[in-house]
């Protein structure tokens, strides 16, 4: 019959499986399981962590963890036995009244739990840390730290872009911020206004390049264009009160107010006029 070790031995030889490899996987040490697989459990360490690798190693190489406890049980209840045969042999020597202290306090190495026989599997086994579980409550949290960070990174993300896209938004440029478009020399081509209006309620945009306006109507809040002129595209509005005039290339834009004044926008970019 194959002993503990040579079981652990075989089932990690026939998986093409290191020492170093199974160390790295179950999280123990590989000079642990070297002893374990040479049936060397004298190690120091208490007995509920040696019952914790037998278990967790036997999950690892596909062996039915309970038979490798059963029969470790057992290598210690034999152990157990030769020892107490052994110690009957010499304490048979002794001379009577030669020391007046049991045999078992000399000496005698601290025990570290070790298991009764008589102790059902059930008990054997109460308290032996799950190193498997351990393993999976890191990983889930360090998952989860990863799930939180990519979060919190696409939110700043977002609300960056949601800044630099609305950051013209609430820019309003009024009348006086406006100038005479000296570089206009020339009149360009109008286009026929779909509603015609006179000179007083009207407005015209002129594109030097591509541009894109929204006219909205105060008033009423009623939009009265939204399109994206091309250079030397014009427009004429017909308006009732204030309008609020909103573009994302004031270099390309030039308007023409109901005084017949062309004006262009100082600045660059989007931005919002109101005209009167």
């Amino acid at each position: 019959m194959q002993s503990i070790g040579e079981r652990f031995e075989e089932a990690r030889k026939r998986k093409g499986i290191s020492l170093r490899e199974a160390a790295e996987a179950t999280k123990i040490r590989s000079d642990f399981l070297g002893n374990i697989e040479q049936n060397k459990f004298n190690f120091d360490l208490p007995e509920i962590y040696k019952r914790g690798f037998l278990k967790n190693y036997a999950r690892y190489l596909k062996l039915d963890p309970e038979n490798i406890l059963t029969d470790y049980s057992a290598h210690l209840l034999s152990k157990s036995r030769n020892s107490t045969k052994g110690a009957e042999l010499f304490g048979s020597m002794d001379v009577k009244g030669t020391s007046t202290e049991p045999a078992g306090d000399q000496n005698e190495e601290p025990s570290y739990g070790r298991i009764s026989a008589n102790a059902p599997a059930g008990e054997a086994e109460e308290g032996e840390p799950n190193l498997e579980d351990e393993s999976d409550k890191i990983f889930y949290i360090k998952a989860g730290l990863v799930a939180v960070g990519t979060l919190a990174l696409v939110v700043v993300i977002f609300s960056l872009i949601k800044a630099i896209l609305g950051s013209g938004d609430d820019s309003v440029i009024e009348i006086e911020d406006l100038r005479d478009p000296a570089a206009i020399t020339e009149t360009a081509e109008s286009t026929e206004p779909s509603n015609p209006a006179s000179p007083e309620e009207s407005i015209t945009l002129i594109a030097s390049g591509n541009v894109y306006v929204l006219v909205k109507q105060r008033n009423d809040n009623q939009e009265l264009f939204r399109k994206t002129l091309s250079g030397g595209e014009t427009v004429t509005l017909a308006k009732s009160g204030p309008v609020d005039i909103l573009f994302t290339a004031g270099e390309n834009l030039v308007i023409v107010n109901p005084a017949g004044e062309k004006l262009r926008p100082k600045g660059e970019g989007t931005a919002k006029i109101s005209i009167q």
